[in-house]
C-alpha cells in the first residue's frame, strides 16, 4: 500500500452536521406538496448537489406537478437563514487541527456551492477554511458526485497522486466518486435516521488500493497511524477528549425498564427534547462525564450510551446515562444535568446479555479512571452542573 500523503474531506454530514437542518427543511417543503419524505427518498438525495438531490427526491417519490427547481427555490431561503446553526460533527475539529499541526495537506471536496460554503463556514467555523490547501465546490465541476471530478481536481491542485489520497466521506454517492477517482475511502455514514446509510456503504476492504477501506461510527474512531499518518497524542486514560464538552440539561423520564430489571444497571433516560439543539443528530457511542440531579449540588461520575442500542434493536435513539452513585430512591421527573467530556467507544451489538453487561461494567471502570485525570476532574466544578434554585415569593 502506498502511504497517504493527503486527506480530502467531504463537508456535509462529514465535518458539519448540516444534514439535520436539510432533512428538517426538506420534510417541511415536501409536506407542503402533499408528500412524505421517506427514508428511501432521503437516501437518494444525500451527498448530491441541491438540484441533483431534489431531482432524486422527485423521482423517488414520483412527485407530480412540481419540479426540482421549484423545490430548490422553496427550500433555499429557509436553509440560508439557518446555515450558521450547523455544528461540527464529533471528532471533526480534532482531526483537522491534528493533520494541520503535523503538516499533512488537507483538501475540501463538497457538493455545496461556493456562496453557500461561505455561509456554512461563517462565524465560529471560519478559521477552519484556512486549514485547507484547496477547496473544490459543487458549482465548480461539470459533473457532481458520484462522478469523480471534484476529487480528481483536488488531487491535481495538491499535486498528489490519487493513490496517495485518503478521502473521508459519509454518503454513498461520495464514496462512489472517490472510488472512481482511484482513492481509498474511510466511510463515516450519517446515521441521522436509523439504518439510513449503514446498509448502503460498500463492504470495507482494509487492503483495498481504491474504494472503501474502513467504515467508522464517527471520526472519534479514526486512527491516523493505520494510514501512515501521525498518531493522536491526546488520549486520556483510553478515552478521546470531547472538545468542546457537551452540556445537557433535561428531565428524567421512564424508559424501557431494562436497566434495573434485566441488566441490574440503573440507567436514567432523558426526554428527547433536551437533546435537540445540543447533540448532533448523528451522534452515537459510549461517553463519560459528570452528572448532578434535582436540587442536589453533588456531582457524580457517569457513563452514557447514545444510540439505538443494537442488542435491543431500538427504533428510537436514546441517551441513557448510568450515574455511578447509589441513590436512595428513583428521581423520575427531576432535572438531570450532564457534562460529557470523553468518548470511550462506538456502540456495538453483543452475542449475549452477559457479554453486554460485562462490557457496560468495563465502560464504567474506564470512566472512573479517566475522570480521575486532572483534565477531566477539574470539570466537575463547571457551573452547568449546579441546580438553578428559584426563590419562592410566597415564603418571603
Amino acid at each position: 500500500m502506498r502511504p497517504v500523503r493527503a486527506v480530502i474531506f467531504d463537508l456535509d454530514g462529514t465535518l458539519l452536521d448540516t444534514e439535520s437542518l436539510v432533512l428538517e427543511v426538506a420534510k417541511a417543503v415536501v409536506e407542503q406538496h402533499g408528500y412524505t419524505l421517506t427514508p428511501d427518498a432521503q437516501r437518494a438525495g444525500l451527498g448530491r448537489t441541491p438540484i441533483d438531490a431534489w431531482n432524486a427526491v422527485v423521482e423517488n417519490l414520483q412527485m407530480k406537478g412540481v419540479t426540482p427547481e421549484q423545490l430548490f427555490a422553496e427550500s433555499e431561503p429557509l436553509l440560508a437563514a439557518r446555515w450558521h446553526e450547523a455544528k461540527l460533527l464529533p471528532g471533526a475539529g480534532r482531526l483537522l487541527w491534528h493533520l494541520h499541526r503535523h503538516g499533512v495537506p488537507v483538501a475540501l471536496a463538497t457538493s455545496t456551492s461556493r456562496a453557500t460554503l461561505k455561509r456554512k463556514m461563517s462565524g465560529r467555523h471560519a478559521d477552519l477554511l484556512n486549514i485547507f490547501h484547496t477547496v473544490n465546490c459543487g458549482d465548480e465541476n461539470e459533473r457532481g458526485k458520484p462522478a469523480p471530478d471534484c476529487f480528481r481536481a483536488s488531487a491535481a491542485k495538491l499535486q498528489v497522486d490519487p493513490a496517495e489520497c485518503l478521502v473521508i466521506e459519509d454518503a454513498p454517492s461520495g464514496i462512489a466518486a472517490a472510488t472512481a477517482a482511484g482513492m481509498r475511502v474511510v466511510a463515516v455514514p450519517s446515521m441521522v435516521t436509523k439504518g439510513l446509510q449503514q446498509d448502503d456503504c460498500p463492504p470495507a476492504q482494509e487492503d483495498a488500493g481504491a474504494g472503501c477501506c474502513s467504515t467508522l461510527s464517527s471520526l472519534f474512531d479514526f486512527h491516523p497511524e493505520v494510514y501512515g499518518l501521525p498518531p493522536f497524542d491526546d488520549l486520556v486514560a483510553r478515552t478521546v477528549p470531547v472538545s468542546p464538552v457537551w452540556r445537557i440539561r433535561g428531565t428524567v423520564v421512564k424508559g424501557f425498564g431494562r436497566g434495573s430489571r434485566e441488566l441490574r444497571i440503573p440507567t436514567a433516560n432523558l426526554d428527547r427534547e433536551s437533546l435537540q439543539g445540543v447533540l448532533a443528530e448523528a451522534v452515537t457511542g459510549i461517553y463519560c462525564g459528570w452528572a448532578s440531579v434535582g436540587n442536589d449540588s453533588a456531582v457524580h461520575k457517569m457513563v452514557m450510551s447514545i444510540g439505538w442500542n443494537p442488542f435491543y434493536n431500538n427504533e428510537e435513539k436514546t441517551a441513557e446515562p448510568w450515574i455511578l452513585h447509589d441513590f436512595a430512591e428513583d428521581f423520575y421527573g427531576a432535572e438531570l444535568r450532564l457534562l460529557v467530556c470523553g468518548y470511550i467507544r462506538p456502540e456495538a451489538n453483543f452475542s449475549s446479555l452477559e457479554v453486554l453487561i460485562a462490557r457496560i461494567h468495563e465502560d464504567a471502570n474506564i470512566s472512573r479512571k479517566a475522570l480521575d485525570e486532572s483534565v477531566y476532574a477539574q470539570l466537575q466544578t463547571d457551573p452547568s452542573l449546579k441546580p438553578v434554585l428559584t426563590s419562592n415569593p410566597a415564603a418571603a
